[in-house]
């Protein structure tokens, strides 16, 4: 009914939330305006296995701190884990080569949305 009213109200809540990700973590890269967003048609989120330890590894010397305890919410993005986030505690680890500040906006709500079912 009211479709270009929703859609503007997403996206003036999705700019809000990326702000705020950006303002937790300023290090992590954003894209300049004129860059164009990137391409998400390949992301998946989902939990992660025994056989992503070695990833999880990866995105933590890559930002020089721990891995995420587990149970663990892994952002894949290309057939390539880019973030995680621990279920137990919130930490999150990402890829700080890649665009990740929406994706972590993402897996903190899909991460609220398991807490309230479970």
């Amino acid at each position: 009914m009211f479709s270009q009213l929703n859609l503007n109200l997403v996206q003036v809540r999705h700019r809000e939330q990326v702000d705020a990700a950006a303002r937790r973590r300023p290090w992590l890269r954003r894209p300049d305006p004129v860059t164009p967003a990137p391409r998400w048609e390949a992301l998946t989120m989902r939990l992660a296995t025994s056989a992503d330890r070695l990833a999880l590894e990866r995105l933590a010397e890559l930002e020089q701190t721990r891995a995420p305890a587990e149970p663990v919410l892994l952002g894949v993005v290309m057939q390539r884990p880019v973030a995680a986030l621990s279920l137990a505690d919130g930490h999150i680890v990402a890829d700080p080569f890649t665009h990740t500040c929406e994706l972590i906006e993402l897996m903190r709500m899909r991460a609220r949305q398991l807490r309230r079912a479970g």
